[in-house]
């Protein structure tokens, strides 16, 4: 769901630099204050450092501006949802009998890449390409409990992704004079190699085992991971920090 929220931010974010970009090459048009020396900023101050964190999504990036049109950047993004007794009822009636599933889960996902970045204005906005590191990790268990019968079904397991990924976007990375900047990117994200990894823990129940069901569970891990199969993604970059 939130990788889907990034795509849609990133082609948003698309629509709004082109036409941006294309104003600033256009001189007949009024420049944004401070557009017109944000090339002597960048060549007069070399390095550059920020991060910023919020919703379970934290971002950190770093990098040396070579001169005022190219620069290399160290970024690094990490995004993690947990749930800890995360309760779900199904099917209860005025007398509370029904399924309760009480869920824990962790999903942790990890980029780290290096991208160049060139400035083809005076302006602040650039194109980037870069190649990178993508972790994923998630782990799940789940236990099912009806009531009133007290019959139980407790599973776990983990999957586990380790991928290289190539990738080519635009943003912008604005210098005020204090030597304070915001830096938002986006990049289009191309996997050449998708393996995933499932490890199945311990299923334990009180009942006839039904195989059916059991089947069933022991899917979810490999219809999790084929979620993380896909050759194509979006990240997305914001920054605020200080050049030097």
């Amino acid at each position: 769901m939130k990788q889907k929220l990034v795509q849609k931010i990133i082609f948003a974010f698309f629509l709004f630099i082109a036409p941006a970009a294309f104003a600033q090459g256009n001189n007949n048009l009024a420049p944004v204050p401070g557009e017109l020396e944000q090339a002597e900023r960048r060549n007069s101050r070399k390095f550059f450092i920020g991060g910023f964190t919020s919703n379970g999504l934290s971002w950190f990036g770093s990098g040396i501006q070579f001169s005022s049109k190219l620069a290399a950047s160290l970024q690094w993004q990490e995004q993690r949802v947990i749930q800890r007794f995360d309760l779900d009822v199904n099917g209860v009636q005025s007398d509370l009998s029904g399924v309760f599933t009480l869920t824990n889960s962790e999903k942790i996902q990890r980029q780290l890449a290096l991208q160049m970045e060139w400035f083809p204005f005076s302006g602040p906005y650039y194109f980037a390409a870069g190649a990178g590191l993508e972790t994923y990790s998630e782990k799940q268990r789940k236990t099912e409990t009806y009531v009133p019968s007290g019959n139980y079904r407790d599973y776990a397991w983990n999957i586990s992704q380790q991928k290289l990924f190539l990738s080519a976007g635009a943003g912008f990375r604005y210098v005020f004079n204090s030597g304070f900047f915001i830096h938002v990117g986006g990049n289009i994200l191309f996997y050449p190699d998708r393996t995933t990894h499932e490890q199945r823990g311990s299923y334990g129940t009180n009942t006839n085992w039904d195989y059916r069901q059991l089947q069933k569970d022991w899917q979810e891990p490999e219809k999790e991971a084929r979620t993380h199969q896909n050759p194509y993604g979006a990240q997305l970059q914001v920054l605020f920090g200080v050049a030097i």
